[in-house]
C-alpha cells in the first residue's frame, strides 16, 4: 500500500481567463484555446441610443427605460446590408475628370472586403431624407432601426438626416431645411463625392399629392442617385401619392445618377386604378419596399451595365403640368363632420386590429410612444401599418400648438376629433378599458402627475380626488373625463366625478 505522502503532487497548468475563453497551458503541451459560451451580442445602436449606451443618436427619440418595445419593423438589419453588395463599385481609374464622379466599374471579382472598404467609402456618401407627416409616427422606429444600420456600413464615408415635412399646411419653401441642403449640396455633382440619397417615407402626406417635391427630386436625381423606401408593402402604395409603375431600367454607367438610367419598354400592364405612363417624363426614380429582396435588385441594377432589371419606377416630369390639378384633388377631398358616420366609414376600411386599437386608443392621451405601448401590451397582433392606417383615417388631429418634430413621451400630441373618442369608448369592453387605465398609471405616472393614481380613480372615483385641470394638463382631464363618462354606468360615484370634473373643465383654466 503506498503511502499517501509518497505521492509527488502534479504541476497544475496555469489557466488564464478570458471573455467567452480560457487558455490551459500545461508544461508538456502546446497551448490550447478552450471556448466557452459565445461572448454576448452586444444589442444594436438604435435600441440603445436614447439611453446613452449605443454609437448613433437615433433620429427620433425613443421610450424612457422600462417602457416595452415598439411595434414589429420591417426587417431593417437585412435590408440595409443588402447595399453592402454596391461596395463592389469603384471608381474608373481611366475615367476623365468630367466623368469620374459618375464613372464606375463593377471589378470581375469580388474584391477582399480589407481592400474594397477605403475606394468605396471614400467616394459615397449617404443622405437620408424622413418624412415627418403625420403618418409616418408609426413608422419611427422602422426609421431609427434603418438609420442605425447604414450608418455601420462601410460603404458610406458620411450620414446625414434630413427631415421633410408633407403635412397639409407644407408649402414648397418649407419642405425641408434649406439651410441643411444647402450645407449638404445636393443639387450639384461634387467631384470625387458621390452621394446617394433615400427617401423614408409612406407617400401619404398633402406635399406627395400636391406634387410639390417634384423640383427637388428632378434637382437631386440629375446629380446622384436617388431611390424611395417605401413603409407600406406594394399592394397599399396605390393609396398614397407615389404612383409607380413597372419597367425595365438600365444603367449607361454602373452607380449612375438617375438621369443616366434607360428604359425598355414594358411588357407588364398597370394595375387597374394606377395612371399611365407620363409622356414628358425624363427622369425615373425607383421606389422599393424596405425589404431585402427589392434592395437587392435595385443593386443590381446599379451594378449592371448590360442586363435591364425591373423596378417600381415614379417618373418625373420635365415640366411641373398637372401640379395645379394634384393640389387642387389634395385639398378638394373633406371628410364627414358626423363622428358616427366618420367611425363607420373607417371601420368598412379599416382591418380588424385597426379597428380594435383605435378603440382601445380612445381610452388614453395620445402621443406616438403611448399609442405603441397600448399596442404593444394589449393588442400585440397588430402592426405598424395598423397604427398607421388610424393616424390616416381622419378620427385623429394634431394637438394645436405643438412644436414640429416635438413627440416627447409625456406631452399629447394627437387629439381624436369631437365626439369620436367618446363614440369610440361606447364601443368598447370595461375591461379592457380599465386595463389601458391601469397602463397609464403604471407607465405614464411616473412621469405625468395628472395620470398618476387614475387607474384607481377609475375603479373608486371621489369627485373631490380628481386632480383639478390646469392649461397644461387639460388634455389629461379630458381624457379622464371621458373614461368616467364611458364608466358612467358602473356607479353612482362615475357620474358624480364625471359631473364635478366636467364643472371645473368649464372653469377658466389657471
Amino acid at each position: 500500500m503506498r503511502s499517501r505522502t509518497s505521492r509527488r503532487p502534479r504541476p497544475r497548468p496555469a489557466c488564464r481567463t478570458g471573455r467567452g475563453s480560457a487558455q490551459v497551458t500545461a508544461p508538456d503541451a502546446r497551448t490550447w484555446l478552450i471556448t466557452a459560451a459565445p461572448a454576448p451580442t452586444v444589442p444594436p445602436a438604435w435600441r440603445q441610443g436614447s439611453r446613452g449606451l449605443g454609437l448613433h443618436e437615433p433620429v427620433f427619440a425613443e421610450a424612457p427605460a422600462g417602457w416595452p418595445g415598439p411595434l414589429p419593423t420591417p426587417a431593417a438589419e437585412t435590408s440595409a446590408a443588402a447595399l453592402h453588395a454596391l461596395i463592389r463599385l469603384q471608381p474608373d481609374a481611366a475615367g476623365s475628370a468630367e466623368q469620374t464622379a459618375d464613372a464606375y466599374t463593377v471589378p470581375d471579382r469580388l474584391p477582399r472586403p480589407q481592400s474594397s472598404f477605403a475606394g468605396a467609402a471614400a467616394l459615397w456618401e449617404l443622405v437620408l431624407v424622413v418624412d415627418t407627416g403625420v403618418s409616418m409616427a408609426a413608422w419611427y422606429p422602422t426609421v431609427n432601426a434603418f438609420a442605425a444600420c447604414v450608418r455601420d456600413l462601410p460603404l458610406f464615408s458620411e450620414t446625414r438626416i434630413v427631415k421633410l415635412r408633407t403635412h397639409r399646411s407644407a408649402t414648397p419653401d418649407g419642405l425641408f431645411d434649406r439651410d441643411l441642403l444647402n450645407a449638404i449640396r445636393l443639387g450639384e455633382s461634387t467631384f470625387g463625392r458621390r452621394k446617394m440619397v433615400l427617401i423614408l417615407t409612406d407617400g401619404v402626406g398633402a406635399a406627395w399629392k400636391r406634387r410639390l417635391l417634384w423640383p427637388d427630386l428632378r434637382c437631386w436625381a440629375g446629380c446622384h442617385t436617388v431611390a424611395i423606401l417605401n413603409v407600406l408593402p406594394h399592394y397599399n402604395w396605390h393609396l398614397s401619392g407615389l404612383h409607380t409603375r413597372s419597367l425595365r431600367l438600365r444603367t449607361q454607367h454602373p452607380g449612375c445618377a438617375n438621369r443616366a438610367l434607360l428604359a425598355e419598354p414594358s411588357d407588364t400592364p398597370s394595375l387597374p386604378g394606377e395612371p399611365g405612363p407620363e409622356q414628358s417624363a425624363s427622369l425615373y426614380i425607383p421606389v422599393l419596399e424596405i425589404r431585402k429582396r427589392w434592395l437587392d435588385q435595385w443593386a443590381r441594377l446599379l451594378m449592371s451595365q448590360r442586363l435591364p432589371v425591373r423596378q417600381q419606377v415614379l417618373e418625373i416630369p420635365e415640366d411641373d403640368a398637372g401640379q395645379a390639378r394634384a393640389t387642387e384633388r389634395a385639398a378638394s377631398g373633406e371628410l364627414d363632420a358626423d363622428p358616427d358616420r366618420r367611425i363607420a366609414t373607417f371601420r368598412t376600411a379599416a382591418s380588424d386590429n385597426s379597428f380594435a386599437l383605435a378603440v382601445l386608443l380612445a381610452a388614453a392621451p395620445l402621443n406616438r410612444h403611448v399609442m405603441q405601448l397600448i399596442a404593444v401590451e394589449l393588442l400585440p397582433e397588430a402592426d405598424a401599418g395598423d397604427l398607421a392606417a388610424i393616424l390616416t383615417s381622419g378620427l385623429i388631429t394634431t394637438v394645436d400648438g405643438v412644436p414640429e418634430h416635438h413627440d416627447p413621451f409625456d406631452a399629447v400630441t394627437f387629439d381624436f376629433l369631437p365626439g369620436v373618442r367618446q363614440r369610440l369608448l361606447s364601443l368598447g369592453e370595461t375591461r379592457r378599458t380599465r386595463k389601458v387605465a391601469q397602463l397609464l398609471d403604471t407607465f405614464l405616472g411616473p412621469h405625468v402627475p395628472a395620470m398618476r393614481g387614475i387607474a384607481q380613480r377609475m375603479r373608486s372615483p371621489d369627485p373631490t380626488g380628481t386632480p383639478r385641470p390646469t392649461r397644461d394638463t387639460h388634455h389629461y382631464s379630458r381624457v379622464e373625463l371621458a373614461l368616467l363618462t364611458a364608466l358612467s354606468g358602473d356607479s353612482q360615484s362615475h357620474r358624480e366625478a364625471a359631473h364635478a370634473l366636467q364643472a371645473e373643465l368649464d372653469k377658466p383654466l389657471p
